[in-house]
């Protein structure tokens, strides 16, 4: 009986761009989690419970135009905030824990890949999944109660909207980096995902302690910081206790410093220290 040679055919599809190789690790990571048990529920559930009511709300009450304090008091009452947290949790904790468990980095690596590629395809993933409670549903609930307003100026309606639409894309980006960077510092997705929520529950519990000596350190919480911005970014309103430089300088810590911790702890673990 005789042996068939192996022939190799050459491959005919077209080579992804290197600059666009995080796109391939971004829809990979939005396939699998849209078809996660878990991640589906927190979606339905969050959709239900932060947003179906307001927008039952914005259908049934008359109302000449789309007011911020309207859109104040959705956005703040702090269920959007924390199905996001819970969102943010559960859809980061296997991105990079996983594989520091397979040692799945000689694989990403073998390639012609960065490790600013990496992660930027992990956080697209992630954001993309996040929008689907954070961006969309916010925007839909503004869109809706524009379409049923009474009254006829819409450009004041369309500003509100485009304040909504980046409060929106500010939660959707908010959670996402402390949560790789938790991710990147276990290889159990579960230790990853309760750190992530309890990180930010435990600064919700100083920031209750320490406030009742100054209330000023509300805006410790993540909960409360989110939703004093949201009132400043679309009411103009700020509490007399809270100082502005340091709610914009907390708030961008807890995204700047987690990314920096990721790509310095991911660049390290890619030359093997």
């Amino acid at each position: 009986m005789g042996i068939s040679p192996i022939e190799y055919h050459p491959w005919k599809g077209e080579r992804i761009a290197l600059n666009l190789r995080f796109y391939v690790i971004a829809r990979s990571i939005l396939r699998h989690k849209i078809r996660s048990a878990g991640v589906l529920v927190l979606l339905i559930l969050g959709f239900l419970l932060a947003h179906t009511l307001y927008l039952i709300m914005f259908i049934l009450s008359p109302h000449e135009r789309l007011e911020p304090t309207d859109m104040s008091s959705y956005l703040g009452s702090g269920m959007f905030t924390v199905f996001a947290m819970l969102l943010a949790a559960v859809v980061t904790s296997d991105l990079i824990s996983e594989d520091l468990a397979s040692n799945s980095f000689v694989l990403y690596f073998a390639r012609a890949l960065k490790v600013r590629d990496y992660i930027m395809g992990k956080a697209v993933g992630a954001l993309l999944v996040m929008s689907l409670l954070c961006l969309f549903p916010p925007i839909l609930v503004a869109i809706v109660s524009m379409v049923t307003q009474t009254g006829d100026d819409y450009v004041y309606s369309l500003g509100v909207l485009c304040k909504t639409a980046l409060i929106g894309a500010l939660v959707t980006v908010f959670f996402v980096p402390f949560g790789l960077m938790v991710s990147c510092f276990t290889k159990r997705k579960s230790y990853a995902a309760v750190g992530t929520f309890m990180s930010f529950f435990v600064l919700a519990i100083v920031a209750g302690i320490f406030s009742q000596f100054s209330n000023a350190w509300t805006i410790v919480s993540p909960i409360d910081s989110l939703a004093i911005l949201f009132r400043w970014f679309l009411e103009g309103k700020i509490p007399t206790y809270v100082d502005e430089v340091a709610l914009v300088l907390i708030i961008t810590f807890l995204m700047v410093v987690p990314a920096a911790v990721v790509y310095y702890r991911l660049t390290r673990q890619v030359i093997g220290k």
